[in-house]
């Protein structure tokens, strides 16, 4: 039976990680929701986010982009400097997301599954649409990780920004009646830390600090 470990936001939370390298350890392959960095139990440490990407280019696994990565991913964009960004060693950081740019990307397809730090809404896939001709949950991954366009880095005002809606490193919960929904298709998203798993419409919200292991 196939099946696939998923991380949530790490944060700089050791055990998360440790958690993770068993998991891979007991043969389940692994991909990683974003939040690296930011926010965590001690301060933004180069050493262990480089365990972490090292161990994802060992296992092939996606690396999903944050919120709080963005600021490291993209150093000389201060826009992007949100709360919980460390200045002190910021550079040192950055470093590490650039050596690992190779395997980054803003989302993933797997099966039934469409992985996003926080979700696409629904607006976005028509604007996406709109704009640009891309139709289809597949097509929009390829399009998103390949193309980078400005509504991917979007945050509304209900998360601080001035934007019209929010790109799929910012939704949040009070949101997701708008997220994207595709007959067969479950979204899986961190970024909003709860204390148990939750699914609402097709979205599966897993910001519980501990790994989910879907099959099917």
């Amino acid at each position: 039976m196939p099946a696939l470990a998923v991380i949530p936001d790490i944060h700089m939370r050791r055990a998360l990680f440790e958690r993770a390298r068993e998991l891979s350890d007991e043969g389940y392959p692994l991909l990683f929701l974003g939040d690296y960095c930011d926010n965590g139990p001690r301060p933004n440490d180069p050493g262990l986010l480089r365990a972490i990407f090292t161990l994802a280019r060992e296992r092939d696994a996606p690396l999903l982009i944050g919120n709080h990565d963005l600021a490291y991913v993209y150093p000389d964009e201060g826009r992007f400097r949100y709360d919980g960004y460390e200045p002190r060693g910021a550079e040192a950081i950055a470093e590490v997301y650039l050596e690992f740019a190779d395997s980054l990307r803003f989302a993933h397809r797997e099966a039934d599954y469409l992985f996003s730090h926080a979700g696409l809404s629904d607006v976005l896939v028509r604007v996406l649409a709109a704009r640009y001709g891309i139709r289809g949950p597949d097509a929009a991954v390829r399009f998103l990780n390949a193309e980078q366009p400005p509504e991917l880095f979007f945050r509304s005002p209900v998360n601080g920004g001035a934007d019209p809606f929010d790109g799929p490193c910012w939704l949040r919960l009070p949101q997701y009646n708008g997220a994207f929904v595709e007959e067969g298709i479950t979204q899986v998203v961190g970024h909003s830390s709860q204390a148990r798993i939750r699914l609402r419409h097709n979205l599966l919200m897993i910001d519980v600090r501990l790994p989910l292991v879907l099959e099917w």
